[in-house]
């Protein structure tokens, strides 16, 4: 496994609450206060996050390095790049997927 997954952030959490109750997302992670990131089960995710069945039926994380920003930026601009310590699919007792749980660590920021 040796590939990366691109995080569009918002800039403040959550989103349509009184600015005093919002958090900056990117400097959270930056510091090492927000160590998982979630994600609804979507196509897209679970394409990007995990590898087709194999012939064993195993599907495994195909990514080991995330990439965060904020927003969709056009050019260069500074992310965080972090490793991947694991990727849980979290289930509902009737085994349907609610939410996909990304965990990193060993955070750093380029500056480009």
């Amino acid at each position: 496994m040796s590939g990366k997954v691109l995080f569009n952030l918002a800039q403040w959490w959550p989103p349509g609450a009184p600015r005093k109750d919002q958090v900056e997302l990117y400097e959270e992670i930056k510091a090492g206060r927000k160590t998982s990131e979630f994600r609804d089960p979507t196509d897209h995710w679970l394409s990007r996050l995990y590898t087709k069945e194999d012939k064993d039926g195993v599907i495994k994380p195909k990514v080991d390095r995330a990439w965060f920003v904020v927003g969709f930026p056009k050019g260069s601009v500074p992310r965080l790049e972090a490793d991947i310590t694991n990727i849980i699919l979290h289930a509902d007792e009737m085994g349907y997927a609610y939410q996909i749980e990304i965990q990193f660590e060993n955070v750093v920021e380029v500056l480009k």
